[in-house]
């Protein structure tokens, strides 16, 4: 569909910029929302970092060059996870992070996704000299988002709640959907963090953006590779 040769479909491939994820996310999410515990999670991990690199492989045989890699943001900053989970943390015990009031375990869970991510874009890059890989840090942008959500122009109030969800604690009892009779919707999309929490509002998704797009969180920035004419 590309071109009609070989050369042409390599030479648009590798003129062609290519974002390939955030992937991961879900392989996590339904087995967690199936009640599977931490112990049952974690091995899926390296599963899917190496699902993530054949897949790198697979565009960079057909002649990509640039690829922007996404990790994957704080799960222990979904407002699903912060419901499900309500009856079993303890911010006494140490499960939630003081500054994010995140779940630190499933935060530390995604920073061992990402880490895996990154060092296999690391041994990637050893391998394909002539590719760019360039990891895209999605837990950064989020977590600070998170952890000083005025900064961006978010409620701190509600920095952890849903604003379109079924009740109850952070507004995420995920048993009503939002577009569903007796959902909690709020008045202003743009001072949340999450949409109907497991997504992020536009607003997050805007910044999340931009953090790609001119930095600081991909480097080099995607527009920095555009040519100037």
């Amino acid at each position: 569909m590309l071109g009609s040769t070989e050369h042409e479909r390599r030479e648009i491939m590798a003129s062609s910029l290519f974002l390939v994820g955030e992937i991961g996310a879900n392989d996590y999410n339904h087995p967690f929302f199936q009640n599977k515990t931490l112990d049952w999670v974690k091995p899926l991990v390296p599963r899917v970092i190496r699902a993530i690199s054949l897949s790198l492989e697979s565009l960079i045989d057909l002649g990509a060059k640039t690829l922007y890699v996404p990790g994957i943001f704080p799960l222990g900053c979904v407002p699903r996870y912060l419901f499900l989970f309500r009856n079993s943390t303890s911010a006494a015990a140490g499960d939630l992070d003081p500054v994010t009031g995140c779940l630190r375990w499933l935060n530390d869970l995604t920073s061992h996704h990402n880490s895996l991510l990154k060092a296999k874009l690391a041994e990637l890059r050893r391998a394909h000299p002539g590719v760019s890989l360039v990891y895209v840090d999605y837990f950064g942008e989020v977590n600070a988002i998170v952890g000083s959500p005025a900064r961006s122009g978010f409620a701190p109030a509600t920095a952890l709640d849903a604003c379109c969800g079924g009740g109850g604690f952070h507004n995420a009892n995920f048993t009503i959907h939002c577009t569903e009779p007796g959902a909690v919707q709020c008045t202003d999309p743009s001072k949340f963090v999450s949409w109907d929490g497991l997504h992020m509002t536009e607003a997050v998704y805007r910044i999340m953006a931009r953090g790609i797009l001119d930095g600081p969180f991909a480097m080099p920035p995607i527009m920095s590779r555009c040519k100037k004419y």
